[in-house]
């Protein structure tokens, strides 16, 4: 296998994002007088910050569910991983996507995303957690056709930008969505999504008041770089962002959790 096919087969073992707030519905239909485009509603998914709701155009030559999976793409936060656009070049260790849907089938692809891979214990190796529990099949089966199809460009499916002088707190809570703790710890750190491998049958939430005296900023910033994984494989565990994330991010991330009830 040439290194192109290493660093897929490695890119592959990076989180894709995990989640189980219900992804908003894409609906998609042909424009009756030219034909070549859709209209495609998106509606924002529950606990996030989104715009109104609104329509924008895309190509008819693009699927429907490869439409949808681009969404689930940025829902889900597999771009901060592996690139927005399946390019990589995030962290050496985390190679590009776009030859994937060439070198694996779609049953691969499902397995890894279900099951898992890389090695968890290492605390500086990006890893795929297991996100069977948490990201539906339909979910899985989009994003499957989004990568097969080489990741195609699609208009809105976008993920958020910190803006120019915003505050710690108030970047961290984009970097909560942008990076997909939202899918996982909920709105507002509410957390609570299952996980049934887990001893407390669920995702801890990252509030309360044992929360906050069991994890000050240091503890905090140190899980997120180095991930956790708690009871018995497979597990749905969290990723290792030391390698994705900047000092500034995670700062930025600690400073919003701190903020939250």
């Amino acid at each position: 296998m040439g290194n192109e096919n290493r660093g897929i087969v490695a890119g592959l073992a990076v989180s894709l994002g995990g989640g189980a707030v219900v992804i908003g519905l894409l609906t998609a239909m042909f424009a009756a007088a030219s034909g070549t485009e859709r209209t495609v509603t998106v509606t924002a998914p529950a606990g996030t910050t989104q715009a109104a709701p609104g329509t924008t155009s895309v190509p008819a030559s693009i699927p429907a569910d490869v439409v949808s999976g681009a969404y689930d793409y940025v829902h889900f936060a597999c771009g901060s991983c592996h690139g927005w656009k399946g390019e990589g070049g995030v962290d050496p260790a985390i190679p590009p996507l776009a030859g994937a849907g060439k070198e694996f089938t779609a049953e691969q692809l499902r397995s890894i995303i279900d099951k898992g891979a890389g090695i968890s214990a290492d605390p500086k190796a990006p890893f795929m957690p297991v996100w069977g529990s948490v990201v539906t099949d339909r979910q899985v089966t989009e994003m499957i056709a989004y990568i097969k199809a080489g990741l195609p460009v699609v208009p809105g499916a976008t993920p958020l930008t910190v803006p120019d002088g915003a505050a710690a707190d108030a970047a961290g809570a984009v970097l909560y969505q942008t990076y997909g703790c939202i899918n996982c710890h909920g709105s507002n750190g509410f957390g609570g999504v299952p996980d049934p491998a887990a001893p407390e049958k669920a995702i801890p939430p990252l509030t309360g008041i044992d929360f906050k005296k069991g994890f000050p900023a240091d503890k905090i910033a140190e899980i997120i770089r180095s991930g956790s994984v708690i009871g018995k494989q497979p597990i749905t565990a969290m990723p290792h962002w030391g390698g994705v994330l900047s000092d500034k991010q995670v700062s930025q991330l600690v400073a919003y959790i701190q903020s939250l009830k």
